[in-house]
């Protein structure tokens, strides 16, 4: 199993999954085949997987691991020493930022919020993770509170 590999697959997987959660948003009704792979975010499910067989693998011992804890940041920088933990971990991002990218997703369309809105939330989510979930928590009630005034 080569780490480097299984990264770039991931990174693929992962922005396709980006690349189909903005179609989809775009065209829902030209691309309704599309609804149930994004609403039940099997993208992430999969990176899931992915990050469950590699954690799995190393804790096992059949992939290599190393020394560390979670209680130091002296102790976390040593179990990224491995490149399966550092791939786990980045796996583990992948996953949680378009999980969190398709949550988004499901909110703003429940409004009717503008794709022009939502692209850099994603850009952000995709990037920056907690950033980007941070400006959707900032902008959405503005986004939403205006979609209520134009509905009124």
């Amino acid at each position: 199993m080569n780490a480097d590999l299984i990264f770039s697959a991931a990174n693929y997987l992962a922005m396709l999954g980006w690349l189909i959660l903005v179609l989809h948003y775009i065209a829902r009704e030209t691309l309704s085949f599309l609804k149930k792979p994004v609403e039940q975010a099997w993208i992430p499910v999969l990176l899931s997987i992915l990050y469950t067989i590699v954690m799995g693998l190393t804790l096992a011992g059949i992939l290599p691991g190393s020394e560390g804890s979670f209680s130091s940041i002296v102790g976390v920088r040593s179990l990224f020493e491995s490149d399966y933990a550092l791939l786990a971990g980045w796996v583990h991002y992948l996953a949680f930022d378009l999980f969190v990218g398709t949550q988004i997703m499901k909110a703003a369309r429940a409004h009717g919020v503008s794709v022009l809105i939502l692209l850099p939330i994603w850009f952000f989510t995709f990037m920056f993770g907690p950033v980007g979930y941070l400006l959707w928590r900032i902008l959405r009630p503005l986004v939403l509170k205006a979609d209520n005034e134009v509905a009124a």
